[in-house]
């Protein structure tokens, strides 16, 4: 079922107002107990165990593909006892199928739902993809692989009284590659981030058409396609520091973007819009460019490759809102 980050804020006000009633409730008993009014101590209330675990995925788009279908299996938690796994599944009990590209900006798609699990470390998560995904691109369908057939995220801590809701946020612009000489494409870890889902919020916004239609942005024949927002962390001020999207260590003397995110038309207002959606707290720097269509994952391009960014503006992303940014 597919909810927007709203509902989940909702569910998260509500889980820290039932903590803070808790609290409450054993200020009162404490304060009976010193009064003589109670034989029972606080200190005797039993400690949890167990917390309540979530996950859903959402995606950031990508050009030139009409539908991005993962199959995925189970759920694993590692942490220092077994590990905990989750079938995924859908009605008729075969892997849960889900197009990434149905679940843009604020949209998710829950795949384990309010799950007890022990209090404690979990040093990574890892979900299970299996060989039935695929994509349709304008040039034809291919199978999906995985490395390993999982995708190895970040672990967590799980703590008593609080919810663990998490998404999987899929940048696919990042994550899918393309294997020269192979009939595949294949889904990485890079660009897959695991967030938990009160500590992000939306950043959203317009960019001016002018930087659309510029006369260097002609290389192209379609001038509503290939048009990107590269978002950076932290509040960058020179424009050349800013690279493309490729690997850690090609070019270390450019900061690599957090996320890219696909600048969409709106024929109803004629508007160019983008939405990142589950952006952990923090400052950013945004940068546009009309040419994204030349920027290859995992690879350096620059001007003579065709690829250039053409402006920088800073934000401020605060948990739980949707900041909104206009690009001029």
């Amino acid at each position: 079922m597919k909810k927007t980050k709203t509902q989940f804020n909702s569910l998260y006000s509500r889980a820290l107002k039932r903590s803070f009633s808790t609290s409450m409730v054993m200020a009162a008993l404490a304060t009976l107990s010193a009064c003589g009014g109670s034989g029972d101590s606080v200190d005797d209330q039993p400690t949890p165990t167990t917390s309540t675990f979530s996950l859903s995925v959402s995606d950031a788009p990508v050009d030139d593909a009409s539908e991005v279908v993962v199959y995925f299996d189970e759920v694993e938690l590692i942490g220092n006892d077994s590990p905990i796994t989750f079938s995924v599944e859908d009605e008729n009990g075969d892997p849960r199928s889900i197009d990434l590209l149905s679940l843009p900006g604020e949209q998710f798609e829950v795949i384990v739902e309010g799950t007890e699990i022990p209090i404690g470390d979990y040093n990574q998560l890892r979900l299970s993809v299996t060989e039935e995904s695929y994509i349709v691109t304008n040039e034809g369908t291919y199978p999906i692989r995985v490395p390993s057939g999982e995708l190895k995220l970040d672990g967590f801590t799980v703590q008593p009284n609080f919810d663990a809701a998490y998404t999987v946020e899929f940048d696919l612009r990042k994550s899918l590659v393309d294997p020269v000489g192979q009939e595949v494409i294949m889904l990485k870890p890079r660009g897959v981030r695991l967030v938990l889902n009160g500590d992000v919020g939306t950043l959203s916004g317009t960019v001016d058409s002018m930087l659309v239609m510029d006369e260097k942005c002609a290389v192209k024949t379609d001038m509503t396609s290939g048009n990107a927002v590269y978002i950076y962390e932290g509040e960058q001020n020179v424009l050349d520091t800013l690279g493309d999207d490729a690997d850690v260590g090609v070019d270390d003397t450019e900061l690599r973007p957090f996320t890219v995110v696909p600048v969409t038309y709106d024929e109803s207002d004629e508007t160019f819009n983008f939405t990142a959606g589950f952006m952990p707290q923090g400052d950013y720097s945004l940068a546009f460019s009309c040419v994204a269509l030349f920027d290859e994952p995992e690879t350096d391009e620059d001007e003579e490759d065709g690829f250039f960014l053409q402006t920088i503006d800073t934000t401020t992303v605060v948990a739980g809102d949707a900041t909104t940014v206009t690009i001029e």
